[in-house]
């Protein structure tokens, strides 16, 4: 197999030099498991904004041509619409697992409960286990923006009246985070992928901070084929039917495709026109493709 990367560090520099004492940068691989280039490009200004002086990334697109795994040969994908193209898309990511000890951490950026997440774990565990790597993560930016998503939203507070010389009470605070998303398809995908990463049983559990999934209808591609007012319509019209369809108050919406980076106005639109000006402009609105960045980041520096 063979990948369009070229890592700025070999594995035995990840190894001997320690980026905690400033030997090297903390080097990050950003995986885009469809073709689409013009996805992967619009990810690097999104990441730079961060300013992180002592991270680097680099950008893994899956091959615009078959990859051969077991002797079958997998056809590309130029655009991820649903769950079982999600599940074939982890295998067009096959070649980046020959390049795990060129890298401290894997970021998959495709919405989705994505199969390559656990494979990249797996083979992590396996150089640690063999003793051959120093500690190494992976998230994709479906995981970490739940748990963004729950830091924002869950809390504890002290119930009223608060009376010192008695015993004391606590409630869990109200709210929710939802997701806006793309193609119809990925409604009940996402809905049982939130449920099952929270600890649910996908036919009789729920969660009170969960709001729930609104769609566009439209594809990854086509957000950025249609045009512009048409696709900002359409994210408007998802958030505020995400919203009036919660049975709590909406805290947080994530943007539910790495190719949604950057349309944050028009959910923020959505918010305030179903919740009003001051109530809509505190929604808070992740990314997905950030918050996975900071997890990782987080997690590299805290050695976790």
């Amino acid at each position: 197999m063979t990948s369009n990367l070229e890592p700025r560090y070999d594995a035995n520099e990840i190894i001997q030099l320690d980026p905690r004492k400033g030997e090297r940068d903390y080097s990050i691989l950003i995986i885009n498991p469809n073709t689409s280039t013009h996805m992967t490009e619009a990810l690097t200004p999104i990441l730079a904004s961060m300013k992180y002086q002592d991270v680097h990334f680099e950008y893994f697109t899956a091959l615009d041509s078959p990859v051969e795994v077991e002797g079958v040969k997998i056809e590309p994908i130029a655009s991820i619409n649903n769950g079982e193209e999600s599940c074939k898309s982890a295998l067009n990511c096959w070649p980046v697992r020959e390049l795990i000890g060129h890298y401290d951490a894997f970021l998959v950026a495709c919405y989705s409960a994505h199969p390559f997440v656990g494979r990249l774990r797996e083979d992590i565990a396996a150089l640690e286990e063999a003793g051959s790597s120093r500690n190494k993560y992976v998230t994709g930016i479906f995981e970490a923006s739940i748990t963004a998503s729950l830091s924002l939203v869950s809390g504890f507070a002290l119930k009223d009246p608060i009376k010192p010389a008695e015993k004391l009470h606590k409630y869990q605070e109200k709210g929710s985070f939802g997701v806006v998303t793309t193609g119809a398809a990925w409604k009940e995908e996402l809905t049982n992928g939130v449920q099952r990463a929270l600890g649910y049983d996908t036919e009789d559990g729920s969660s009170g901070h969960f709001a729930g999934v609104e769609t566009t209808g439209l594809t990854a591609v086509e957000l950025h084929t249609t045009e512009p007012e048409e696709v900002r319509r359409r994210i408007i019209e998802a958030t505020r039917n995400l919203l009036r369809n919660s049975e709590s108050r909406v805290k947080v919406v994530c943007l539910g495709c790495a190719g949604m980076a950057g349309m944050e106005e028009a959910v923020r639109e959505g918010c305030v026109q179903e919740y009003g000006q001051s109530e809509g402009q505190r929604v808070r609105i992740v990314d997905g493709v950030v918050a996975g960045a900071g997890t990782l980041v987080t997690a590299l520096k805290a050695g976790f």
